[in-house]
C-alpha cells in the first residue's frame, strides 16, 4: 500500500511538471512516465489515459489557489491586513510553483467547461464576508465606491501579470533570474500600497 501511494505521488509530481511546462496538448504519457522513473505500462495502470491524469493535476492546481485565497478573504481581520496577506499568498505560491499561473489560466481558457464543472463540484463561491467588508468600507467613507469583485481583480491582476508575462518582463527589462526575483520581491512590498492609494484606502495613507 505504501509503495502504491509513493508511486502515485511520483506520477502526480511528474505529471504536474510536464503538464505545467507543455499544457494538455503538448504533454505525452511517455514523457510523464520517464519523468516519474517508471514504464508506460505502469503509468497506465494507475491512470488509464492522459485526460484522467490531467484532471487530477489540474484540480490539484486549482485547489492550491482558490481554497487558500478564499480562506484569507474570510478571515476576521482588517481589510488592510487582508490585502497584504493576499499579495503575500500569491507571491509565495507562484514563486514555489512558477509554471502554475500560466498552466491554470491556459487550461481554463482552453477548456472552460472543465473549470466551471470543477468549481461547481467543490462548491467554490465568492466569499460573502469579503464582499460585505468592502461594502462596509465604502459605506464608512474609507474607500471610494468600488465593487468587491473589482477590488479583488485589482489585487490579483497586479500580482499575476508579471508572473504570467515573465518572459516579456525579463526580455524588455533585460533581467536575469536574480534581477527578476528582486523585481518581484519589490512588487510584493509595493502592491498593497498601490492598492490602498488607488482607492483612497484609509484617509491619510
Amino acid at each position: 500500500m505504501k509503495v502504491e501511494l509513493e508511486t502515485e505521488e511520483k506520477i502526480l509530481d511528474a505529471a504536474r511538471i510536464i503538464f505545467q511546462k507543455r499544457g494538455f496538448e503538448g504533454a505525452r504519457m511517455q514523457e510523464i512516465a520517464d519523468e516519474a522513473g517508471i514504464n508506460k505500462s505502469m503509468l497506465h495502470y494507475y491512470y488509464r489515459n492522459k485526460d484522467n491524469l490531467f484532471m487530477e493535476v489540474f484540480q490539484a492546481g486549482i485547489k492550491k489557489i482558490f481554497p487558500q485565497l478564499f480562506a484569507i478573504m474570510n478571515k476576521d481581520i482588517p481589510l488592510k491586513d487582508k490585502v497584504w496577506e493576499i499579495v503575500e499568498f500569491y507571491h509565495t505560491m507562484f514563486k514555489e510553483n512558477s509554471h502554475l499561473p500560466m498552466f491554470v489560466i491556459h487550461e481554463m481558457n482552453q477548456h472552460p467547461e472543465r473549470f466551471r464543472e470543477f468549481i461547481q463540484k467543490v462548491g467554490i463561491t465568492f466569499p460573502e464576508k469579503f464582499a460585505l467588508q468592502i461594502k462596509q468600507e465604502v459605506q464608512d467613507g474609507n474607500i471610494i465606491p468600488i465593487s468587491p469583485q473589482q477590488f479583488l481583480i485589482n489585487i490579483v491582476s497586479m500580482c499575476m501579470m508579471p508572473m504570467i508575462a515573465r518572459t516579456m518582463v525579463m526580455t524588455v527589462f533585460q533581467f536575469d533570474e536574480s534581477q527578476y526575483e528582486s523585481f518581484m520581491d519589490e512588487r510584493e512590498e509595493l502592491i498593497p500600497d498601490m492598492i490602498f492609494k488607488g482607492v483612497s484606502f484609509f484617509k491619510g495613507v
